[in-house]
């Protein structure tokens, strides 16, 4: 096998042996080539699951802040008084927060803490609002206040409010703000 034999020249036959161990040598390093590169660095991709995000849960009260604002420092007796109620969202996570009608609340005292007037007075109407609030995001509602004092109990003499200064307060449900003055001119 090594003394090639034949009617040919033993130079044709090194040759056809050289050719045939060359294209072996070849097939086997492109077989290689082809698994290193079907492996390779990264997973198959079939492999790969990407899970969906989690979805936002409620946001608690203690990542939850609620600020009371009237909508001007001063108000004319007898004007209407824009009042507003903001809910943010101080967590590091997106989370949904009830803002029903029945959780919130503006709650008008004098600043020795005489109840004036609540928006939840004499008012039953019940909404369902739960906004999705990003982290640092607000979301406000606006009340007006016609000047008329109120009662829970809903008594029927109702007393338009006199000048003076008053405290702003805005309640979600067991949160509470930090009371913010404005004042009722003549």
């Amino acid at each position: 096998m090594l003394d090639p034999t034949g009617p040919l020249p033993p130079a044709v036959y090194w040759r056809r042996r050289a050719v045939a161990l060359s294209v072996a040598v070849l097939v086997l390093a492109l077989a290689g080539w082809a698994v290193i590169a079907s492996v390779g660095t990264e997973p198959p991709r079939a492999a790969v699951q990407m899970l969906p995000p989690p979805e936002p849960g409620a946001c608690a009260d203690a990542t939850t802040r609620v600020v009371a604002e009237p909508l001007k420092p001063e108000f004319r007796v007898g004007d209407r008084i824009g009042l507003r109620i903001v809910t943010i969202n101080d967590g590091r996570e997106p989370c949904y927060r009830d803002t029903s009608r029945d959780l919130r609340e503006l709650v008008v005292t004098t600043p020795d803490g005489k109840h004036v007037w609540s928006s939840n007075d004499c008012y039953r109407e019940t909404t369902n609002e739960a906004p999705l609030l990003q982290p640092g995001q607000s979301v406000h509602n606006d009340v007006h206040w016609v000047g008329l004092a109120s009662t829970p109990e809903c008594l029927p003499l109702q007393q338009i409010a006199p000048a003076g200064p008053y405290l702003l307060v805005a309640k979600l449900g067991d949160l509470k703000s930090a009371p913010v003055p404005f004042r009722l001119i003549s």
